[in-house]
């Protein structure tokens, strides 16, 4: 036993070390850039504002590979907190997005999205305050050449801690919950609105700009330092044992399956991509339609000026948006039905997602009470693609069987 407490210590202290490295490395090219590029104290603030986005983003990336179930009291409810793309939450198992990595769990991604969201909401206007563009406290300036240098330490930070995150394996032991913290929220309106404000008060009194670079610093160290000594002060989403749920189990009886039945998968495509648009202009995606038609329009009479210029960014960037839906709607339907297989055997029904290798769903026969056909709106308009078969329960409980080119041989077998 000691000499495995001795191993897991000496792990700790390499990992230690490891962070120290890369945090002192970090601060070493912000410091070199103060003194030997002159970067001005908004740029410094604006590779602050820049990894604290990069941050929430590879946080919420590791949620995805995330193997213990949310506990369902973490999903919000009511209309004001939505739960995106809640679909997902019920998919069981996961798939490799690639052979050298570990799974990745579909119900995770509308906790991801929680996190996600309110950065994509606040985040860009935090860097056109930074940059000048929305705000006449801070001059307009163009990022210097040797910018890229504070970007790149910046990415490879957080890319060390991706990595390292991984081959801890910690992803086995945690749960995703998502939503930023309160204190991650408040430290990016600090540095959108707040700091560049104080800067410019400090310059006009006369501090130079190398002895206000030292000190915005001195803030990033102090602040690594914290990290370091208690991780996940400020952490941005929740990965913690207490937010674990339990596994749901599916009972799939033994033998082999009488008949299965594939989904269409140009059905899959052509409805996900129209729910995708629909659902960009009447869900709680239109305010984000709205907010880069904003965006855009800022942009746009920055980039092209008047009066073609903000027309040109309100069309680009309500389009961005709801290209966006659409894509995830497509992923969605990907994920969710665009491999599922119904298996009927003789005491049940079964609905078998081949991607996750898992089975969503299972009715006994017995507890059928009624097999109807149904097309749905999309359907009766399509050329005899698709059709649904929905199976009710004595229960009060129904499943459907969506995206079957043969509604009627199901029907019948279920009949049977």
């Amino acid at each position: 036993m000691r000499h495995i407490s001795c191993f897991f210590h000496r792990m700790d202290v390499n990992k230690y070390r490891r962070t120290l490295s890369v945090m002192a490395l970090s601060n070493l090219v912000l410091l070199m850039g103060v003194f030997e590029f002159s970067w001005d104290p908004h740029l410094v603030l604006l590779f602050y504002w820049f990894e604290a986005g990069v941050a929430v983003t590879r946080e919420a990336a590791q949620s995805l590979f995330a193997a213990l179930p949310p506990s369902k009291e973490y999903r919000p409810t009511g209309t004001r907190a939505p739960f995106p793309l809640k679909i997902l939450a019920d998919v069981r198992g996961g798939f490799r997005p690639a052979r050298w990595l570990p799974p990745v769990y579909p119900q995770n991604v509308p906790y991801t999205l929680l996190t996600l969201i309110p950065l994509v909401a606040f985040w860009p206007f935090g860097g056109l305050m930074l940059t000048g563009v929305v705000t006449p406290v801070v001059e307009t300036f163009v990022l210097p050449v040797s910018a890229a240098l504070g970007v790149l330490a910046i990415l490879v930070s957080q890319l060390f801690k991706l990595v390292d995150w991984f081959q801890s394996g910690e992803y086995e032991t945690v749960s995703a919950t998502g939503g930023v913290s309160k204190t991650h929220l408040a430290l990016l309106f600090i540095l959108a609105f707040v700091a560049p404000f104080v800067v410019g008060v400090v310059e006009a009194a006369g501090v130079t700009r190398v002895e206000l670079g030292l000190v915005l610093v001195g803030s990033k160290v102090v602040y690594d330092v914290l990290e370091l000594r208690n991780p996940g002060f400020v952490q941005s989403a929740m990965f913690i044992d207490k937010t674990a749920g339990e596994e749901s189990t599916v009972e799939v009886p033994d033998g082999e399956p009488v008949a299965a039945f594939h989904t269409d998968q140009r059905a899959e495509f052509t409805t996900s991509v129209f729910v995708g648009v629909l659902s960009s202009f009447l869900g709680p995606t239109l305010f984000f339609v709205l907010l880069g038609g904003l965006t855009g329009m800022l942009v746009g009479s920055n980039l092209f000026g008047t009066p073609h210029g903000p027309a040109i960014g309100v069309v680009a960037g309500a389009a961005v948006v709801v290209a966006v839906r659409v894509l995830a709607q497509l992923a969605v339907g990907w994920i969710v039905g665009g491999h599922l297989v119904y298996r009927v055997y003789p005491d049940a029904v079964v609905a078998h997602n081949t991607l996750t290798s898992e089975a969503q769903w299972s009715i006994p026969r017995e507890d059928i009470s009624d097999v109807t056909i149904g097309d749905g709106f999309l359907a009766s308009r399509l050329p005899d693609w698709f059709g649904t078969v929905r199976l009710d329960r004595y229960n009060g409980e129904s499943h459907k069987i969506a995206y079957l080119t043969d509604v009627d041989a199901v029907a019948q077998l279920l009949d049977a």
